[in-house]
């Protein structure tokens, strides 16, 4: 998928196991759509956390930009992926700062932002522009004229879920052959 950070679930192996569900009719089909299905909405919770847990954005931005596929019963595979689309930094938690300057008065010194839990960043120089968004965008001068700006950006969703793939693949994995097997043993077949 072009222009995204994604991760795919599907069914696939050697194992006896896999090779059963295979040959089997529809009902067990379902039963992996099923599976899927659930432990796909488990791990589109879990790249939730995982990216609110490393930056600081609202959840529910983060639920707009992380988006989920859910499995069909033609398609036996869920896709959770992100947009690649920059954040900027105005939509994190930020405050212009001051400084002394000549004969006492103040003067911008820039904008503190709260980039994660235990990372914030002091952008000298930058100031917030009343464009775009209420509440304005973070820019800084490209030249020493007015214009133009250069508007700031922070990470995205997109690069910690991509950061974070290999593990959420590997827990997906486990979770569904755990899934399968459940609803095997509930459904008796």
């Amino acid at each position: 998928m072009a222009g995204y950070d994604a991760f795919r679930l599907e069914i696939r192996g050697d194992s006896e196991f896999l090779q059963r569900l295979w040959t089997a009719p529809d009902r067990l089909r379902r039963l992996a759509q099923m599976a899927l299905n659930r432990v796909g909405r488990g791990l589109s919770t879990q790249s939730w956390r995982a990216i609110r847990d490393e930056i600081n954005l609202k959840p529910s931005y983060i639920r707009d930009e992380v988006n989920y596929i859910p499995a069909t019963e033609d398609k036996l595979r869920v896709i959770i992926f992100a947009r690649k689309r920059g954040v900027t930094l105005s939509q994190f938690p930020h405050k212009l700062i001051w400084k002394v300057g000549k004969n006492g008065r103040r003067v911008r010194a820039g904008v503190e932002v709260n980039v994660g839990h235990d990372w914030t960043e002091l952008v000298e120089g930058a100031f917030i522009a009343r464009m775009g968004p209420p509440g304005g965008l973070i820019a800084e001068r490209a030249g020493r004229a007015r214009l133009p700006l250069d508007v700031l950006h922070g990470p995205s969703p997109s690069q910690v879920l991509g950061s974070k793939l290999d593990e959420l693949s590997e827990q997906g994995r486990d979770d569904l052959e755990q899934e399968l097997q459940r609803l095997v043993k509930r459904f008796e077949l």
